[in-house]
């Protein structure tokens, strides 16, 4: 397996990172710490086509593969892991679309979403349910006229900046999805939520009272939630465990540039072994994390799924994230511990991604059912 980027997948990692260290890095802690999003930014970046990476170049995107998305969610998140969960999360609305939409809705929609003149949200997660969706309450009921939905979501992101929103809710299939206009009487921006981490991707609750769909709007079919589920799972896992990749990167990158220059008696801090130690061995688990996605991708992009090698890369990467995040706070010491350094930032932004987009544990779940198998009865 070859894991060497191209010269086009090459030319589009040094453009990313260059806008991003000049462009991006500029605002990314003010966003962070006053929970903004700039819409103008998001334009900025669909001008670019890198929301629409995956979306064919007939509907406007990039017609790039999972490969392309890792290295574009890798970039950005080496100094903003929101506008790499953003780019990430906005996958699952493009996917849905291009797999289940009419062709009607693909022409409206994803022009849209690739020049980044929309954005998008996906509404599972409620009070009493999380990725369990058979708990969910929401509810969709048919009439002569379309479908009626009811019911709350608790975590969904920049509602007030959207247009289209993936709404997962019962029905009398089971679990269906559906395609909502953020502007259709009845749905309800409920309350602002304050997050710990991915700060500059704010979060609300929303409700759905009586709001009314169209019947086109069902996306597959009665009951087909999974179905729209799972043709995104993999790719914004990959996308995640590329987040995490970058969001270590960052960190290190920062962190080294600091300790480089800072003296000690007549030593800088990178003469000393424990810190070179330190830093050898959280560049190795980096470097890890970063091929295992890569080869997550490439797989995703030939067969069109990676259950077992998202999980893993995600799993080393958030982990690398989560250490080298807290690492390179220690390295840098008092100068790493004020409000308008980046690295409380990284920590938070590593630490809400070890639960978001698959827990650790879930992550060592699925692994585990892979290589072994459901469990033979329930465990203790």
């Amino acid at each position: 397996m070859d894991l060497q980027l191209n010269a086009s997948q090459l030319a589009l990692q040094a453009a990313v990172r260059d806008f991003a260290a000049t462009v991006i890095a500029e605002t990314a802690q003010q966003r962070s710490d006053s929970s903004i999003w700039d819409s103008d930014l998001w334009r900025t970046l669909g001008e670019r086509r890198w929301p629409g990476v995956v979306i064919p170049r007939d509907y406007g995107g990039m017609g790039g593969g999972a490969l392309e998305h890792a290295i574009i969610v890798e970039e950005m998140s080496r100094v903003d892991a929101s506008l790499g969960a953003a780019l990430n999360l906005l996958q699952q609305t493009v996917m849905a679309i291009l797999s289940f939409a009419s062709e009607a809705q693909k022409a409206h929609y994803l022009p849209l979403l690739a020049r980044g003149e929309s954005y998008s949200i996906t509404g599972i997660t409620e009070a009493e349910s999380g990725s369990k969706m058979t708990d969910m309450r929401t509810s969709a009921r048919a009439d002569n006229e379309g479908w009626v939905l009811n019911g709350s979501k608790t975590e969904v992101h920049v509602p007030q900046h959207v247009q289209i929103c993936l709404v997962f809710a019962k029905t009398p299939g089971g679990i269906s999805a559906f395609l909502v206009d953020t502007a259709t009487p009845g749905f309800r921006i409920v309350r602002e939520r304050e997050i710990v981490g991915l700060r500059g991707l704010p979060m609300a609750a929303v409700a759905f009272e009586d709001c009314r769909v169209p019947a086109a709007n069902l996306l597959g079919r009665d009951g087909g939630a999974y179905d729209v589920f799972f043709k995104s799972f993999d790719l914004t896992r990959i996308g995640n465990a590329a987040k995490c990749t970058g969001i270590a990167a960052g960190a290190m990158a920062r962190a080294i540039a600091y300790a480089k220059a800072r003296r000690v008696g007549d030593n800088v801090v990178t003469d000393f072994q424990g810190i070179r130690w330190q830093i050898a061995e959280l560049d190795a688990r980096i470097e890890a994390g970063r091929l295992l996605t890569y080869r997550a991708a490439q797989e995703y992009d030939t067969v069109g799924r990676s259950t077992l090698n998202s999980a893993r890369a995600k799993l080393v990467a958030s982990s690398a994230a989560m250490d080298a995040s807290t690492a390179c706070l220690q390295i840098t010491g008092s100068h790493g511990c004020f409000a308008e350094q980046p690295f409380a930032r990284f920590m938070m932004d590593a630490k809400i991604s070890q639960i978001t987009g698959g827990t650790i544990e879930v992550l060592k779940n699925t692994i585990a059912r892979e290589l072994l198998g459901k469990p033979t009865a329930p465990t203790q």
